[in-house]
């Protein structure tokens, strides 16, 4: 199991990096490339960010990884010829070990970075087969932004209960159809037969 789960890390840094280095030449990138250095501002242009784990990938391309934690959820944050990469290891899904989460998702937790909703834990934790010395964890406002971005992302689960993995597909087919029920196109009447009626019209 370890050794599926490190040669789909190193898999994904081969071909993510490359990819990313495409897309940002590409003009119909333009928004994503806004939001990358949205998040490399919020993280202080990774200068100041403690990097957990160093690395080189088969091609001997050396990346960091720089790794946020919250319960059983580890965030990473992979950076790499310039570019970032992210993952979710042990998400809120049953089957799944690796996720790849939203931009805006990798945002919500480098704004927190940044307000100063983490700490430093200078500890050695093992993560898919990675030894990541030091990592960052969430105070007490970072939790609660936490669960919420969390519920944006995963908008299937309960509050109170986003470690407990559940079926994606059926998950997401719930959750279309509750947002089906409660989306309901709104009757307008007018209120000018009240208007006329029950105000006199003055005329000059």
């Amino acid at each position: 199991m370890k050794n599926l789960i490190t040669f789909t890390l190193a898999a994904f840094i081969c071909i993510a990096i490359p990819f990313s280095a495409v897309a940002q030449g590409d003009s119909t990138s333009t928004s994503g490339n806004v939001q990358d250095s949205a998040i490399i501002s919020y993280l202080n242009n990774l200068s100041n960010l403690h990097i957990g784990y160093y690395g080189t990938t088969q091609n001997c391309e050396a990346y960091d990884v720089y790794a946020f934690k919250y319960h059983k959820n580890w965030f990473l944050i992979v950076s790499a010829r310039g570019s970032l990469s992210f993952m979710h290891i042990n998400p809120p899904i049953e089957g799944k070990k690796i996720n790849y989460p939203s931009k805006y998702f990798i945002e919500g937790i480098a704004r927190s970075y940044a307000l100063g909703y983490t700490k430093l834990k200078t500890r050695k934790r093992n993560v898919v087969d990675m030894d990541i010395y030091g990592y960052y964890k969430f105070n007490k406002r970072g939790r609660k932004v936490m669960k919420g971005i969390l519920l944006l992302e995963y908008p299937f689960f309960k509050e109170g209960f986003l470690w407990w993995k559940v079926d994606e597909e059926q998950a997401k087919k719930i959750v279309g159809e509750k947002a089906a029920e409660e989306v309901k196109p709104l009757k307008l009447e007018t209120i000018k037969p009240e208007i006329n009626e029950n105000i006199p019209i003055e005329k000059k």
